[in-house]
């Protein structure tokens, strides 16, 4: 699965569906065209979470979340986005992943 880096790709999968959980936001965007892409997932963690190395924690902890659920059950043609809120750093692993999978 791909990594979304693009500024154009983060701002297009808020256009999509958005799922809020305590400790994520979670973007859902279903791509218009012709051709079957890969999906894409994006993490993202603003300085509301903390200095760098909170942040670094919250991502990390987002992509191993992902690597987990999201990539089994992820669709051809649409781009994921997790957004870290400021509970990500406490909030239980089983948890994050119960709500993911409620998700999805």
């Amino acid at each position: 699965m791909e990594t979304i880096k693009k500024r154009a790709e983060f701002i297009a999968s808020s256009k999509g569906d958005k799922f809020v959980t305590p400790s994520f936001i979670f973007l859902k965007h279903k791509l218009n065209g012709a051709y079957v892409n890969d999906p894409k997932v994006g993490y993202t963690a603003s300085k509301k979470i903390g200095g760098a190395v909170m942040r670094n924690r919250a991502k990390r902890r987002m992509r191993f979340l992902a690597k987990e659920i999201l990539f089994d059950n992820a669709k051809p043609n649409t781009n994921y986005v997790i957004i870290a809120r400021r509970k990500i750093l406490e909030y239980p692993f089983s948890q994050m992943a119960n709500d993911l999978k409620k998700i999805i």
